[in-house]
């Protein structure tokens, strides 16, 4: 009270010694044709409201006649803009403390103003209790308008002056982790790698280092030696980046064979390039991107998720950004902090992923790739896996190859010229960025049948015992399907609804096609899209693309036309307009293993600070799909029998899963599976898929394997599969079967034209 009691004998001191009428006029303004508390409150109230609307041509018409001389229009409104985009202001609203209080031509007002903000959050300033010394009050003056505010910067903020200014302190926390089911590390924020650099000419041998590193590193030999290229043999370069424990585990072979030197340093680090599709990397804020990062709070110079969990999660992995919104002098002299949010280190994510299973697939695809040099690894841009847990939905394992280093785009990277490298990801023809597992799209080929067995049986329209004599050619001339020819020419012989689906017989779905189509066409797109197929999938904020399920809407929408017998013929063997990724290929594997519940993947299990209560679990989310069981047991008991030899049928992959192979593991776990080999748009070598879910009483686990552009399914995704199975379980103590031979060192078995198996 004391101050404002000084303001105003200042003042009227200052009227009192002017000779100028019009200045003092000017100060004060005419005489009020009112003077009382309740217009001033009104003025108040109604500037206020006016703040909260970005009124601020209401506003300016408020203040007096003096600040508008002192202030034009655009200095004003540009004040308040700057405020609002410097805190990402999306709201205001305030609180009367006191008054107004009435002293003769003047009136003051105490009160408070809650601040939402996006950058700061909500605030109230002042706030008694951070300053409780601190006041806000706005000061009405009476002119010829009546009363007005005399404004000045101190209104938006008290003790803003022209010699003061507005700044926002941001500080980073260190970032949350990632673990894998077992509590195993996946990425470290302050984790220490080591940096494997070498010298070709202190080499033992460079082609057992080369090979040595290719298998420690889990990438292609060829990859490795392209490396090697790039340096003459007296250079030293670095290779990559290892863990503590893999340079302990490895140390013999890489100090006698590479004799390499070991350079430690401190960094967020992915254990082994594991799955880095699926958990992405961190990287700078892009130009373009940055000032909405800053409306959010983050320093200019932070590093944030770019990809995968650490973009779909960087909420939770950041933690709380430190903020101080202070006033300082124009020369950086704190004045007073007007807001502040501590800064909250970020949460760690524990994940459904095995380390070591994920880790042994993705050595796998290295190894596979460079075993089939001679036959399919040259016309093969790249593979994906998916591992799944059949009665929850949790994704144990999911690799896309080629995978890339996720610590290039964080700029501590050791590699010199980084950004030759992060673009040489980018134009490489294979496409090693793609996350294929969920963002490639393919046709299935007669994977796809097995979807088409479930719906067909579980319709109506086509039982089990249903007899059709399986040729090797088709002629679907009279409904406008075409002739076309089996994958096996010399055909199958007569097939109930099982042996179609284990000898895999074309000629078969084509005739349930026409069938089931005469009686709906609508009726298995439906069964398709029931199954996840076409659709989008969840998965927890990661991207997933839906693919696509032809319909007779959907070629009327895209292609002006009819729907046609032909489409149908297509789509029951995963041809034609059939596009899926294997996500959605193991999830619906998984509803078939566990007898008709579809799950969602999911890939992070909990959410929590080490030693707290998580702040968030998954919890399975499930959905029974109401097949018949029946339905469900033949499609079941076909699968199994795709990889066995009975009696009845030779299975398509009962050459991988041999007997030899069952009697090595004591028959403990029987795989049940379906081969597919998916003809390309373009006519290429087909894609090779195999599906499978294991074991066949109580199955545990689902499994997908595409190779692109490479062979058979059953030739070349199938022995991936078997050793993934391997992988798995524990029970399976056989040393694992080498690659098929002669196949992958001969060359590929032809199909027929136009058809798939």
């Amino acid at each position: 009270m004391a101050k404002k009691f000084s303001l105003l004998l200042v003042l009227l001191f200052l009227v009192a010694c002017s000779t100028d009428g019009e200045r003092s006029l000017s100060l004060f303004g005419a005489e009020p044709t009112q003077l009382d508390s309740s217009s001033a409150e009104s003025v108040f109230t109604t500037f206020m409201d006016a703040w909260r609307d970005q009124d601020y041509e209401t506003m300016y018409s408020l203040i007096s006649p003096n600040a508008r001389d002192t202030f034009t229009y655009e200095n004003f409104v540009g004040i308040y803009e700057d405020v609002n985009t410097s805190l990402g202001l999306r709201d205001i609203s305030w609180d009367l403390i006191a008054g107004p209080l009435v002293q003769g031509t003047s009136a003051s007002v105490d009160y408070s103003v809650t601040f939402e903000s996006d950058v700061i959050g909500t605030f109230i300033d002042p706030d008694p209790e951070v300053e409780d010394a601190i006041t806000r009050t706005m000061y009405l003056i009476t002119t010829s308008e009546g009363w007005r505010v005399a404004w000045s910067r101190m209104d938006i903020f008290p003790g803003w002056t022209s010699s003061a200014r507005l700044r926002i302190q941001r500080e980073m926390p260190q970032r949350g982790n990632i673990y894998d089911r077992n509590g195993n590390i996946l990425v470290s924020q302050n984790g220490t790698v080591i940096g494997i650099y070498v010298i070709e000419n202190r080499m033992q041998s460079v082609e057992l280092c080369r090979n040595e590193l290719a298998r420690i590193l889990r990438r292609e030999q060829d990859d490795i030696q392209a490396l090697f290229d790039r340096y003459l043999p007296d250079s030293e370069f670095l290779v990559g980046e290892i863990s503590e424990e893999t340079n302990s585990r490895e140390f013999d072979v890489l100090n006698n064979i590479c004799r390499y030197r070991a350079i430690p340093r401190t960094t967020r680090q992915y254990y082994g390039r594991v799955a880095p599709h699926l958990i992405g990397y961190i990287g700078q804020i892009p130009a373009n991107e940055l000032a909405s990062y800053r409306a959010q709070g983050y320093p200019e110079d932070a590093l944030v998720g770019r990809d995968g969990l650490e973009l779909a999660f960087e909420e939770q992995l950041r933690g709380t950004i430190g903020k101080r919104l202070i006033l300082e002098s124009n020369t950086g002299i704190p004045i007073r902090t007007i807001a502040n949010v501590d800064l909250v280190a970020g949460q760690s994510l524990y994940l459904t992923i095995d380390r070591d299973l994920q880790l042994g697939i993705q050595a796998m695809l290295a190894e596979a790739y460079d075993a089939a040099q001679a036959t399919w690894t040259p016309s093969s841009k790249g593979a994906a896996v998916v591992v799944m847990n059949v009665n929850t939905g949790e994704v144990l394992a999911i690799a896309s190859y080629p995978d890339y280093d996720p610590s290039v785009f964080n700029p501590d990277t050791p590699i010199f010229n980084v950004q030759d490298v992060i673009q040489g990801y980018r134009d490489d023809s294979r496409r090693p960025l793609l996350n294929r597992a969920t963002r490639g799209s393919y046709p299935l080929g007669s994977v796809f049948k097995v979807f088409t067995t479930l719906a067909a049986l579980d319709s109506g329209y086509w039982s089990a015992d249903r007899l059709v004599t399986c040729t090797g050619e088709w002629n679907g001339d009279q409904w406008g399907a075409g002739q076309r020819t089996d994958w096996l020419l010399t055909g199958h012989g007569t097939l109930d609804m099982r042996g179609g689906l284990i000898n895999s017989c074309n000629p078969y779905y084509w005739t349930m096609s026409v069938e089931l189509n005469s009686v709906d066409p609508n009726l298995l797109p439906e069964y398709y899209q029931r199954m996840g197929f076409g659709v989008l999938t969840p998965f927890q904020g990661l991207l997933v693309d839906s693919g696509n399920i032809p319909s007779p809407d959907s070629v009327l929408r895209t292609e002006n036309r009819q729907w046609s017998y032909a489409d149908a013929a297509n789509m029951v063997i995963g041809q034609g307009q059939v596009l899926v990724n294997p996500l959605q290929v193991v999830r619906a594997t998984a509803m078939v293993a566990n007898g008709g519940t579809l799950y969602d993947p999911y890939v992070v299990q909990r959410i929590e600070f080490l030693g707290q209560e998580p702040s968030f679990v998954a919890v399975p989310n499930g959905q029974p799909l109401g097949f018949d069981s029946e339905a469900i047991r033949v499609t079941q008991e076909a699968m199994c029998d795709v990889t066995r030899y009975t009696a009845q049928h030779a299975g398509t992959a009962a050459f991988i899963f041999d007997e030899g192979w069952y009697q090595q593991n004591g028959y403990r776990v029987l795989v049940c599976g379906k081969t597919g080999t998916a003809q390309t748009t373009d006519f290429t070598r087909p894609h090779a898929w195999f599906n499978a879910y294991a074991p066949a009483e109580n199955p545990e686990i689902a499994v997908v394997v595409i190779v692109e552009n490479s062979c058979e399914g059953s030739e070349v995704a199938a022995p991936m599969v078997r050793r993934i199975m391997e992988l798995y379980f524990p029970q399976i103590t056989t040393e694992r079967y080498d690659w098929p031979e002669p196949i992958w060192f001969n060359g590929c078995t032809e199909i027929g034209p136009g058809s798939t198996g």
